[in-house]
């Protein structure tokens, strides 16, 4: 065996969609090179009976690579509610991750690596050489979040022998006093996105009849977008056609999204799919919510993507952004006041801030991050030879 050979069970609350693909699925996808991955979330029965595609075997038990597994054990449901069977789903979801790695020969150098505080049960009971947090969003400040989510949140921290931080205002609101803690913001597949960089014709049926100026946003339709802020820029200027990407999670469809013209819903595409819809907007707008508490903590991962374009960007104030992106990203306080950077941005101005956007991106790649954790991994020497 190699020096620092491990493998890994990924807990996440993110699903592997192929529309959503985010920190979890770029980072895993990444170590599932050189490394076993198993990626789990459980789903309830509560859960199949919702969401009636997951009966079917194949989409809870996934082979995305020769290395790499999601998987979605079945538990039952009101875990949250009764002790006795939250109990009883924390064993089911133990045996099954053991069993599974019997049959796929696990190393006995494994890493447990946790995206969620609801997998507080699991340090411990893997016979895991090491445990890492990778804390990417306040769960705490979540739609309908589990109200022990703080305190199982503050149990993992302290298990966990590697935190990683979604961003540096992450870092110091969970991260201070971990011994070895560090933020990692976001990486980029500039690849991937540099094809929106010129238009691809032909365009897509459900974008080819809109005409007008494109002010687009792709990712997912959720409680942290400020529906009051992209209907006050659609009524500011009824020639802007705003284009929303993404799945509507944890909240219903938005109103606006059917009583304002300039408004399109084009539900959600698949990763592969968003750089040619991106092609065609003309602005990307980062339109979160400000001063919120769903919202501070937020690095999000589509800043990067969309400077990878060479689009302009105009976002709402968040701390992050500010920090990491001021000069590169036109940044609004005010409804009035991001009317206006769409104004300028479409007018051509400050060209220069595209410029500064690509050269950020060539150093923020997902491989170079995946690299950096790594070397902070091998250096806990948790692992045997």
């Amino acid at each position: 065996m190699a020096e620092n050979e491990f493998d890994i069970v990924c807990s996440s609350h993110l699903t592997w969609d192929l529309h959503l693909f985010q920190r979890p699925q770029q980072i895993m996808s990444r170590l599932s090179k050189d490394h076993k991955v198993l990626y789990i979330i459980p789903i309830s029965l509560q859960g199949l009976w919702r969401f009636k595609h997951m009966r079917e075997k194949k989409f809870r038990y996934l082979k995305i690579n020769k290395n790499l597994t999601y998987y979605r054990p079945v538990v039952l449901p009101f875990g949250e509610q009764f002790p006795f069977i939250k109990q009883i789903n924390e064993r089911i979801v133990i045996n099954r991750i053991k069993s599974f790695m019997r049959r796929k020969r696990f190393s006995k150098n494994l890493l447990l690596w946790l995206y969620t505080p609801m997998a507080y049960y699991l340090p411990g009971q893997l016979g895991e050489k090491a445990v890492v947090y990778d804390c990417m969003d306040d769960f705490s400040s979540f739609l309908y979040a589990p109200k022990a989510v703080v305190e199982k949140e503050r149990y993992i921290t302290k298990a966990a022998d590697v935190f990683f931080a979604g961003g540096d205002t992450l870092l110091k609101n969970k991260g201070t006093g971990h011994p070895n803690a560090t933020a990692f913001s976001c990486g980029v597949d500039a690849e991937h996105f540099s094809k929106a960089a010129h238009r691809i014709n032909p365009p897509p049926t459900d974008i080819s009849g809109i005409r007008g100026k494109i002010l687009g946003y792709f990712g997912a339709v959720d409680e942290r977008i400020d529906y009051d802020l992209l209907e006050f820029i659609a009524k500011h200027n009824k020639q802007w056609q705003i284009v929303i990407i993404g799945p509507i999670v944890k909240i219903k469809r938005p109103t606006i999204f059917d009583t304002i013209e300039n408004i399109h819903y084009l539900d959600f595409k698949l990763y592969n799919e968003l750089p040619v819809y991106a092609s065609f907007f003309d602005v990307c707008l980062i339109p979160f919510k400000m001063n919120d508490p769903v919202t501070q903590h937020l690095n999000p991962t589509k800043t990067l993507e969309y400077l990878a374009m060479g689009r302009p960007i105009v976002s709402t104030a968040l701390p992050d952004i500010v920090k990491n992106f001021t000069g590169m990203v036109s940044i609004a306080s005010s409804y009035e006041e991001f009317a206006k950077c769409v104004q300028q941005r479409l007018d051509g101005a400050d060209k220069g801030m595209i410029d500064k956007g690509l050269s950020l991106v060539k150093t923020k790649s997902w491989d170079a991050m995946v690299e950096g954790m790594l070397d902070i991994i091998r250096r806990g020497n948790y692992f045997s030879k």
